[in-house]
């Protein structure tokens, strides 16, 4: 093997679609970060990459044998904004495993940035990060609302005791339309909407617009309720509509009519379920009080983790790894931070999305 180098795609005049074919060949099943035009969104569009490319990548000669996919993303800690990335999907060849690329990719990183998270660790990939000075969140908190019990039933796993809670929990809160708006979502950005005591990634006008208007494959839906807004994606299941609820911006004093709304749009749209991830214990704890099932917490029911394909994991939900140059122990105060399902690529459509609804993959 040629001497090995270690670096961004752009310094290294690799390009995006190089990354796109080096995941479509090594990742064990075919992803959107595979398809040349969705990984130039993620990599190359979002607003503080400038059209260059991030992504890390060791290279050996003229070939890719490892890639670390990222785009940047300004993350504000302890009231300073740091220059940070979102980590996704990290993958090294065959050939190369065994020959310290994990810890040569990670120096390069730390060099880089002040703050970095990524999701969905392996057991592989943890004991690198965890050698490297990162921390580990086991289960990232998710809630889940069940309106149509019969309809999810092929999709979970229920105990005796889930379908009386669902029951009792059936109306806990009133549903109200609030007079909310359809916008777009750069519309309603105010960077420190609910989050001004929270850690978490830079949400402007920019972002948002990027994230949810010009997203390459999901509609996403938009709704300003008063002050406070929320982002949706609905999507459907044979026989099971259901929506994720991916960004949440209120106060503390609006969380009421936001719960209220969504009780709304899920009955008027003849939903069966709903779910929304975020870490912030400042906005769980209103979807507790409003009856949704914690899947961290309440395993007598279990909902799908996955929805394209179906599948039902356990745990019900995904890990975090995180990391911040001088501030660790602030970062590491996790009822601060704040990390939704429209972050660290949560959301990103599978193939079998693409195939389910019709779309050529590119």
């Amino acid at each position: 093997m040629d001497a090995i180098t270690t670096g961004s795609a752009s310094d290294l005049g690799v390009s995006v679609e190089e990354i796109a074919a080096f995941y479509d060949l090594h990742w064990p099943r075919k992803m959107a970060l595979g398809l040349p035009e969705f990984a130039r969104w993620q990599f190359v569009s979002a607003p503080e990459q400038n059209d260059l490319c991030s992504v890390c990548v060791s290279v050996s000669g003229s070939n890719i044998i490892g890639a670390m996919g990222l785009h940047e993303h300004s993350f504000m800690l302890g009231g300073e904004r740091r220059r940070a990335a979102e980590l996704t999907t990290w993958i090294v060849s065959p050939e190369a495993k065994g020959k310290g690329l994990g810890p040569r990719m990670l120096d390069h990183l730390q060099s880089t940035y002040d703050v970095m998270l990524g999701s969905g660790i392996s057991d592989e990939a943890l004991n690198v990060y965890l050698r490297k000075g990162f921390n580990y969140w086991r289960y990232i908190p998710r809630f889940f609302r069940v309106w149509d019990t019969e309809a999810v039933t092929p999709y979970s796993n229920i105990a005796p005791l889930g379908l009386k809670l669902a029951r009792h929990r059936a109306d806990a809160v009133t549903p109200d339309e609030g007079g909310a708006r359809l916008v777009a979502a750069a519309d309603v950005a105010v960077p420190d909407r609910g989050l001004a005591d929270k850690d978490g990634y830079v949400r402007d006008a920019a972002h948002l617009g990027w994230r949810y208007d010009r997203h390459p494959v999901y509609a996403y839906e938009t709704y300003a309720i008063g002050k406070a807004h929320v982002i949706l994606r609905r999507g459907a299941l044979p026989g099971m509509p259901f929506a994720h609820v991916v960004e949440i911006g209120a106060e503390a004093e609006e969380m009421p009519a936001v719960l209220s709304f969504l009780e709304f749009y899920a009955r008027d749209r003849g939903l069966a379920a709903m779910d929304f991830t975020c870490t912030s214990s400042g906005f769980g704890r209103h979807f507790i009080a409003a009856g949704w099932f914690s899947s961290v917490d309440e395993p007598m029911f279990a909902f799908l983790s996955l929805f394209h394909p179906p599948e039902l994991r356990d745990p019900q939900t995904t890990s975090l790894i995180y990391w911040a140059r001088d501030a660790q122990a602030e970062l590491a105060d996790l009822g601060r931070m704040h990390v939704v399902k429209g972050d660290l690529d949560l959301d990103r459509p599978t193939l079998a999305y693409y195939q389910t609804n019709g779309l050529e993959p590119r």
